[in-house]
């Protein structure tokens, strides 16, 4: 596994960019509304990190509850060259919250989230 990005969740993705473009990040790509993951994101990058902002849509409950919860950065994500043999491996050990569903962030790549035992998510993106 790879590490690949952070992601921040947002009420408002253009608050969110103008304060992280304070902390030297620029956009890299559009902004993307994934229907199938029920979010609108933004990625941002700095030198060699990345942040995806995350802007929940109103139906989708997982999210808008964790940002309730004033819980920002709420998920690591990871690369992975077998995303069926991982989830395999991890869903022994944390909870599988999204079955793989392919992510337009990623050029409809599948990419799958568990929780580990304190709650944190845990993101994988097909390579």
């Amino acid at each position: 596994m790879k590490f690949h990005h952070i992601g921040y969740l947002t009420n408002d993705l253009r608050a969110s960019s103008t304060d992280f473009k304070r902390l030297s990040y620029k956009k890299i790509k559009k902004p993307i509304i994934d229907n199938n993951l029920k979010v609108k994101i933004q990625f941002l990058k700095n030198k060699n990190n990345i942040i995806e902002l995350i802007k929940p849509s109103l139906n989708n409950y997982g999210l808008i509850n964790i940002l309730k919860k004033k819980n920002y950065a709420y998920h690591f994500a990871y690369k992975v060259d077998n995303l069926e043999k991982k989830i395999f491996y991890l869903r022994k050990k944390f909870k599988l919250i999204v079955n793989p569903t392919p992510a337009k962030a990623f050029n409809n790549k599948k990419v799958a989230f568990f929780t580990i035992s304190d709650g944190f998510v845990i993101e994988l993106i097909q390579s």
